[in-house]
C-alpha cells in the first residue's frame, strides 16, 4: 500500500500499521474505466471501495438531471452507505471521471474483520462518523453559505478538484447553474 494513501486513510481511522496492512490484504483490486460505473442506482450495494488512483463523482438522478453529492479522489471510500449497511439497492450512482483503480471489500468480509478485532469495528465507526460529518457540513453550507462562499470554500479546501472535474459538475455540486459558476469565476479572476 502506498504510504501517502495509508497516511491519508489513517487521518480518519488511525489503525496500527499491522492492522491496516491486514485490512488492505483483505481488499480486492478493481479497475474502472473513465465513464464507467462502480455502482448504479437500483443495484445492490455489496462493497465498500477505496480509490487508490483516479476520480469519481457520486450523484442522484432526478427528472433526468444529475444532482452531484460529492467528488471522490485518491484516499476516498465509496459506497451508498445506507444501502451497504442495510443490504439494499443503491439510491445513487458512482461514475468514474478518470481511469481508476480501487480496492473493494464486501460487507461479509468487513463484518468478519469487525468480529476479529475491536480496532476494526472502531475504524468502521470512525469512517461512518466521518461520512456523516461530511454530509452534514455540505448540507449546512448549502443552507447558510452563498454560492460564491461555497465556491471559495471548495477551492480553498479542495483546489485539486478544479483541475480534475468538469465545471458543469462543479456547478451541480454547488447547486448552481454552469452559467452562474462562470460569473463567479470571472469575478474571482479580475
Amino acid at each position: 500500500m502506498d504510504a501517502l494513501l495509508a497516511n491519508e486513510i489513517n487521518k480518519i481511522i488511525n489503525l496500527p500499521t499491522e492492522l491496516l496492512d491486514d485490512f488492505f490484504r483483505k481488499m480486492k483490486p478493481l479497475s474502472i474505466a473513465k465513464g464507467e460505473y462502480l455502482l448504479k442506482e437500483g443495484e445492490l450495494c455489496r462493497n465498500v471501495a477505496l480509490v487508490t488512483q483516479g476520480a469519481f463523482y457520486a450523484y442522484y438522478q432526478k427528472e433526468g438531471n444529475e444532482i452531484i453529492e460529492d467528488f471522490c479522489l485518491e484516499g476516498c471510500f465509496l459506497a451508498d452507505y445506507p444501502a451497504f449497511i442495510n443490504n439494499r439497492t443503491a439510491n445513487k450512482n458512482f461514475k468514474a471521471l478518470e481511469n481508476s483503480q480501487l480496492l473493494i471489500i464486501s460487507k461479509k468480509e468487513l463484518d468478519a474483520l469487525y468480529l476479529l478485532n475491536p480496532a476494526y469495528e472502531r475504524a468502521g465507526r470512525l469512517i461512518a462518523e466521518y461520512l456523516f460529518t461530511c454530509w452534514e457540513a455540505k448540507l449546512r453550507d448549502t443552507i447558510f453559505l452563498s454560492p460564491t462562499e461555497r465556491y471559495e470554500k471548495l477551492i480553498k479546501n479542495r483546489p485539486h478538484i478544479l483541475q480534475r472535474v468538469p465545471q458543469y459538475l462543479i456547478a451541480s455540486f454547488l447547486n448552481i447553474t454552469p452559467q452562474y459558476l462562470s460569473q463567479i469565476r470571472k469575478k474571482k479572476i479580475y
